[in-house]
């Protein structure tokens, strides 16, 4: 098996058992939890209104571009990050654009996402509080009425939004919402424990004095609606409760993504918003523990995803011939009774061939128990009795 990816693996792999022992500091502090008052069917119902826009995405989109485009409105679809440049720098030559109002970038995916500031500064545009132009991160967007959703955001932002000369919202093709009526329980379920309470909420419909721009990106997004397990990430409200309970990320924190995207939803969603080949050692991130389905509101399958998308890399050739080989010798190993009975010595050299001697030299193999398992399990029973 290659080895740089194989040891990546077995690194993940090392510190998610090692924080698996200490699981218990990981497990959400319910009394930082908002106090939601939601009723037992409302989720259910929630998630499948969040399940019919994912099904129906493209009918849900134009909806709402039908509802929200007009004299003073207009989406610009997006394939990738140089379509958003290059229609920004033609917005930003027909409105004479010399300063931007940008909001807190570290509240914002999408804007670290565009890597927007980086922009902005090679397009010579300051940064100002009263800038010509502002730049909004859109939450949601409502397909029924064709409203903006705006969360965290201060108590002057509505008179901002209504006086400001132009206005330019961001968001990506999966923040829809098919109903403006599930506003405040989307609200409810991304208020998490984050210090600042229940997030204040703007429902914003456009201003006859302002210009309203709305950016809907795709940038490879689309690809998650090819798979039918995969695409339910798209219905993930990116509320982080995951990543607070994720052993392996509480190891190995952000560094090993190096994406702005991290966590379990990541190890599902970047090999396809990136490419496979990069990605791929992140779908290995994870333990199959559960606990990110534990503490996920919308209880979505996210193992089961990884899952499926382990199985497409080895589907569609994403192994080469002596990964492959490596890894079916050790799928017979670990189905072989005799082979799981066999002596700590023997088990240690059969484990040995899956792991390179570069990676033998810097790290401690683990020791095998004395007793095989089933047989420590039998006597166990025994005992019992």
């Amino acid at each position: 098996m290659n080895d740089d990816f194989y040891n990546n693996f077995l690194d993940l792999s090392e510190k998610a058992i090692e924080a698996n022992a200490g699981a218990r500091r990981f497990a959400l502090n319910a009394d930082n939890e908002t106090d939601f008052d939601i009723s037992g069917s409302a989720i259910p119902r929630f998630k499948a209104a969040l399940r019919h826009t994912v099904e129906n995405l493209d009918e849900e989109l134009t909806r709402f571009e039908n509802h929200f485009a007009n004299k003073h409105n207009a989406v610009f679809w997006a394939t990738d990050y140089n379509d958003v440049f290059e229609s920004l720098k033609k917005l930003f030559k027909v409105h004479k654009v010399k300063s931007v109002r940008l909001p807190n970038i570290n509240n914002s995916t999408i804007f670290r996402e565009l890597g927007i500031k980086y922009f902005l500064r090679d397009e010579k545009i300051a940064l100002a509080e009263d800038g010509d132009m502002q730049f909004f991160n859109a939450d949601r967007l409502l397909s029924d009425t064709g409203a903006i959703l705006l969360m965290n955001q201060t108590n002057n932002s509505l008179e901002r939004l209504t006086n400001c000369k132009t206005n330019v919202f961001f968001t990506t093709i999966d923040r829809v919402l098919c109903s403006g009526d599930w506003a405040d329980m989307y609200r409810q379920l991304v208020s998490y424990n984050s210090g600042c309470g229940r997030q204040d909420m703007i429902i914003f419909k456009g201003s006859d004095n302002c210009n309203n721009y709305l950016f809907i990106i795709d940038n490879q997004r689309s690809q998650l609606l090819t798979n039918k397990e995969i695409r339910q990430s798209m219905m993930c409200l990116h509320c982080g409760r995951c990543n607070d309970v994720c052993p392996v990320f509480q190891t190995i924190s952000e560094e090993p993504y190096n994406n702005v995207f991290a966590g379990p939803m990541a190890n599902v969603t970047l090999p396809y918003l990136e490419t496979m080949e990069s990605y791929r050692h992140v779908m290995y991130a994870c333990t199959l523990c559960g606990r990110c389905e534990e503490v996920c509101p919308l209880s979505l399958p996210i193992r089961e995803m990884i899952v499926e998308s382990r199985h497409l890399l080895i589907a569609e050739g994403g192994l080469d011939k002596e990964e492959r080989r490596q890894l079916g010798a050790m799928r017979k190993m670990l189905k072989s009774r005799a082979k799981l009975n066999s002596s700590p010595f023997i088990k240690k050299h059969l484990m040995c061939k899956f792991i390179s001697s570069d990676y033998r030299k810097s790290h401690r193999i683990p020791a095998f128990s004395k007793e095989a398992f089933a047989k420590s399990y039998k006597k166990t029973l025994e005992n019992g009795k």
